[in-house]
């Protein structure tokens, strides 16, 4: 069976190119939203085995926060993405027993490493 994932991210084209990413490790995108919000009912009615989390996203709350607040409706494993890699963003990641954190770009041989 395909492990399911789920992409949060707001730039079209990083999302395609994640997509494309997840297709080739061999795993099913069940699902692409560019915001908290739409993630957080997301995971409330399909249960992915990873998500692949920007953390400046579309909407009123981060990924981070995003992260958090999944995790009080179902555990998964959590790959934040994110342009960003200064100690403040990854600590605040540390927070929510995240799987990875990697920084864009990525490269398909890094994700495929963690989706395997």
């Amino acid at each position: 069976m395909k492990k399911k994932v789920l992409i949060v991210e707001d730039d079209q084209l990083l999302a395609y190119l994640m997509e494309q990413y997840v297709i080739n490790c061999d795993c099913e995108v069940i699902g692409s939203v560019d915001n908290g919000e739409d993630a957080i009912s997301f995971v409330k009615q399909n249960i992915p085995d990873f998500i692949l989390m920007d953390i400046r996203i579309e909407g009123s709350i981060d990924g981070v926060e995003t992260a958090i607040l999944v995790n009080e409706i179902i555990k998964t494993k959590i790959i934040f993405i994110s342009g960003n890699n200064d100690e403040k963003t990854y600590a605040r990641a540390l927070q929510t027993n995240m799987l990875a954190f990697l920084v864009k770009p990525i490269k398909q041989i890094e994700l495929s490493k963690l989706l395997a």
